[in-house]
């Protein structure tokens, strides 16, 4: 198996789960831990409606409006409402400081040497891209099928490997190979640690 085949077997919800926090209870989850699901959410390419997202986190509908008008009306966010089908989705670009997963990339200047960083990005989630900044440095290249080359100048760290990881195999890290062998060794970690125990 690839490794992309081995991190299309991660499922990408339960990366995400892990990356906001893995053993919060859903009594104790704030604000910020909600807004956060729903802003991965959207960057992810997913519909938002507030029964959905209201069941996953453990909180009432009416709890998941008020966050998205924050989002919405507060904040100034980029997110629209489909009335025909009742849910919402991103429409402009997220700012980096809104971005969950990769934000930090912008504040660890000193943690190693910035170079190019390559990635393919399926054609399921490539429009958020263009909708996304995630860094200064990026650079967007439109592939056959829909498919785009995303192009970041940033140190590869392990917030960088985790946040490729989270997308569940639709992005493929082309340069640099070290990167590459990172997201392997990570993806099969978790598949190892959550492998059925033998009775």
């Amino acid at each position: 198996m690839t490794v992309y085949g081995i991190v299309s077997d991660v499922a990408s919800h339960l990366i995400r789960e892990v990356q906001f926090s893995f053993l919060m209870k859903s009594v104790s989850r704030p604000t910020l831990y909600r807004i956060q699901s729903i802003l991965s959410s959207l960057i992810h390419g997913e519909r938002v409606t507030a029964g959905a997202m209201a069941t996953i986190l453990e909180v009432s509908p009416r709890t998941i409006a008020r966050d998205l008008d924050y989002l919405i009306n507060s904040l100034h966010l980029p997110i629209a409402y489909d009335p025909k089908k009742k849910s919402y989705t991103l429409n402009g670009p997220i700012p980096v400081l809104f971005a969950p997963h990769i934000s930090g990339l912008n504040s660890h200047a000193d943690l190693g040497e910035h170079i190019n960083v390559v990635l393919e990005i399926e054609s399921e989630i490539a429009d958020q891209f263009h909708l996304m900044e995630l860094h200064p440095s990026q650079k967007i290249v439109d592939l056959e099928g829909g498919k785009i080359q995303l192009t970041l100048t940033v140190p590869v760290t392990d917030v960088l490997v985790h946040w490729i990881i989270s997308f569940g195999g639709k992005i493929r890290v082309l340069e640099p190979a070290h990167l590459r062998d990172s997201v392997h060794h990570v993806a099969m970690s978790i598949i190892n640690g959550h492998r059925p125990r033998k009775s």
